[in-house]
């Protein structure tokens, strides 16, 4: 009999932000999430990320994306994302506002981000027309398969 994979979860990181932000717009810097694997104690593979916001009018349109920017092995930040400088790792969260959408409240997720030693998440407001509201919280759950 096979052994079950299980997870081995560390604990949640939380980011609250100060910042709105505009669509086609990056969150502010002040707002991003480091996940240092050596802060953790513990070198997981992946990461499974939530934020929770809310919009002033509901979105009709675009995306919301997790921006994956690695910094070196001395711990000094990668790049400030931005129009002329894009990341290598974006991932793209559900659902995808449609037309005639009414809803303005929102909890998006992606699952299995694979993290590296020392990284910065920043949230890219791709094209809703609409500014996700300060106070948005953004978490993520460190995890490797374990048995």
């Amino acid at each position: 009999m096979a052994t079950p994979l299980v997870r081995d979860s560390g604990s949640v990181i939380t980011v609250t932000g100060a910042n709105a932000i505009a669509s086609a717009a990056y969150s502010n810097s002040a707002d991003v999430m480091r996940i240092q694997l050596s802060a953790l104690g513990a070198n997981y593979l992946m990461a499974d990320f939530r934020l929770s916001f809310t919009y002033g009018t509901a979105p009709v349109a675009g995306s919301i994306q997790l921006v994956q920017v690695p910094r070196d092995f001395s711990g000094n930040q990668g790049f400030t994302p931005a129009t002329t400088l894009l990341g290598a790792q974006i991932y793209t969260a559900g659902p995808l506002p449609q037309a005639s959408n009414t809803v303005k409240a929102f909890i998006f997720s992606w699952n299995a981000v694979p993290l590296t030693y020392d990284q910065d998440f920043w949230l890219y407001n791709n094209a809703t027309g609409q500014s996700i509201v300060s106070g948005y919280t953004l978490t993520a759950m460190p995890w490797s398969p374990g048995t």
